[in-house]
């Protein structure tokens, strides 16, 4: 075992840096991938892949993991404490020309939104609102992993193109 994390922690924490982009996020994910090996070594199946691809995957799913904790946790945790006055009001500074430019993008979003398939709203409203994985909107929807992929994959794209080229969203 110490010969395996000697020869792969390098890649591991690589892996789990760039999906969190947190040092102290990616420590962990890398002592939580090495215990999860030490515990179970016997589900590797070496038909199924090499062992590092097999360390990088479970990093990679132990990151996004984290990164859906902590998006649960924003989400949960109100922005203003009862009883504090806001710490700031949002778009108060804003230039009148930036407010019609945010506007407009979101038209064009919304005009994209309608645009989607019913399956295609549906895929993306269980990721981005209910925070489901693409596994737990298969079982949700009863679709095979594969088709909720694609829904997703070309839903963002639709979205994505009803952007001009070089703007956030807004």
């Amino acid at each position: 075992m110490g010969t395996l994390y000697d020869l792969a922690l390098g890649r591991v924490y690589a892996v789990a840096l760039r999906v969190l982009r947190q040092p102290q996020d990616a420590e962990e994910v890398v002592g939580d991938v090495f215990l999860q090996v030490w515990d179970k070594a016997v589900s590797y199946c070496p038909e199924r892949g090499a062992v590092m691809a097999w360390l990088l995957t479970l990093a990679w799913s132990r990151s996004v993991d984290r990164l859906r904790r902590q998006r649960r946790q924003r989400l949960e945790s109100p922005l203003h404490p009862e009883g504090q006055e806001a710490a700031y009001t949002p778009g108060e500074d804003d230039p009148a020309d930036l407010i019609i430019d945010r506007l407009s993008q979101v038209q064009a979003l919304e005009r994209a939104y309608g645009a989607l398939t019913p399956i295609q709203r549906t895929v993306l409203e269980l990721a981005y609102r209910e925070d489901l994985s693409q596994p737990e909107i298969a079982q949700r929807t009863g679709l095979p992993l594969g088709t909720v992929k694609s829904h997703a994959r070309r839903g963002l794209a639709a979205l994505r193109s009803a952007l001009p080229a070089g703007t956030e969203s807004p």
